[in-house]
């Protein structure tokens, strides 16, 4: 059968061209170390990373959340923590205060101890995240949720609001607190101050000259009233705590999903380096050898045999 020269040239650089290609594309797979570079090297495969891949990151998303939602609760707990602490130190001065056979000097002293408190409470419920936002002014959380002036009357400057951030696709959790159901709102007082209310009264009781003749019945009042109060503080600890572990578990959940997007990515995109070294190996010597027998064949004429 003969054939044209045309036909000749043609084959000749079609299977050149399939082999620079080929070869091509290993060398970018061995530089990248991955057997998907492009969708057109295996477009099932590609599909499948991509979707994988939009996941893991939306997953990575949640992971960073719950960092962040851990950090802020961590904060507002320890804050809550402290403030359970210093209404037990009161209640124990408020006791020391009913025991009798003090004297008002001495209970004046102990009013000094109760300011020192107080401002620690406070404090306290000015807490920050670290960055400047207050936790638990509601949504209002940027500037201090909570006032109080000199004759430790006090004011609360937030709102009712909760901020929510996103932990799964399922799942939202509050992360901030609302001060006037924390520092506020007992079953004896709607006073969203109620907490400070309490130790405000505390402190007035203790600073009458001459002592009141009634001044057992006031402090029974005022140490039920820091009661109720301290109550709050260890139902809004619990809230945080159980909020904290929910958000440990669906971080652990997030981590091993993870893990398993990983798994698949890698499943569906990693390179078998020894096998694409052979190949490429051997297509860059069929190439070579092509070039060779093209330029033979391409170099063949009649006047060749002409002597």
């Amino acid at each position: 059968m003969r054939i044209s020269t045309f036909t000749t040239y043609y084959i000749g650089s079609t299977d050149m061209s399939n082999l620079q290609s080929t070869l091509q594309k290993l060398q970018m797979q061995l530089d990248t170390q991955k057997r998907v570079v492009n969708p057109s090297d295996d477009p099932v495969a590609a599909s499948q990373i991509l979707q994988l891949s939009q996941s893991n990151g939306r997953n990575d998303q949640f992971i960073t959340n719950n960092k962040s939602v851990e950090s802020t609760l961590a904060i507002s707990e320890t804050a809550i923590g402290n403030s359970i602490n210093v209404m037990r130190s009161l209640k124990e001065l408020a006791v020391q205060a009913g025991g009798g056979g003090l004297s008002v000097t001495q209970l004046q002293s102990m009013q000094v101890q109760v300011t020192q408190y107080f401002n620690q409470l406070v404090a306290n419920a000015n807490t920050t995240d670290g960055i400047g936002t207050y936790l638990f002014g509601g949504n209002k959380d940027n500037a201090p949720p909570f006032t109080a002036d000199s004759a430790l009357n006090t004011t609360y400057n937030g709102d009712t609001g909760q901020r929510l951030v996103e932990i799964s696709s399922s799942r939202r959790i509050p992360t901030n607190e609302v001060g006037s159901q924390v520092f506020g709102n007992t079953p004896a007082s709607s006073s969203p101050t109620a907490l400070f209310d309490s130790v405000k009264a505390f402190h007035d009781l203790l600073g009458q000259n001459p002592k009141p003749a009634n001044f057992a019945t006031q402090l029974t009042t005022i140490m039920g009233n820091m009661d109720a109060a301290s109550q709050n503080l260890v139902n809004a600890q619990a809230s945080i705590g159980s909020r904290r572990k929910e958000n440990e578990d669906t971080q652990n959940t997030a981590e091993d999903a993870t893990l398993q997007y990983k798994s698949a990515i890698s499943n569906l995109q990693d390179l078998d380096l020894p096998q694409t070294i052979s190949d490429f190996s051997l297509t860059q010597a069929s190439l070579q050898y092509s070039q060779l027998t093209f330029n033979k064949i391409t170099s063949l004429s009649l006047f060749n045999y002409i002597s």
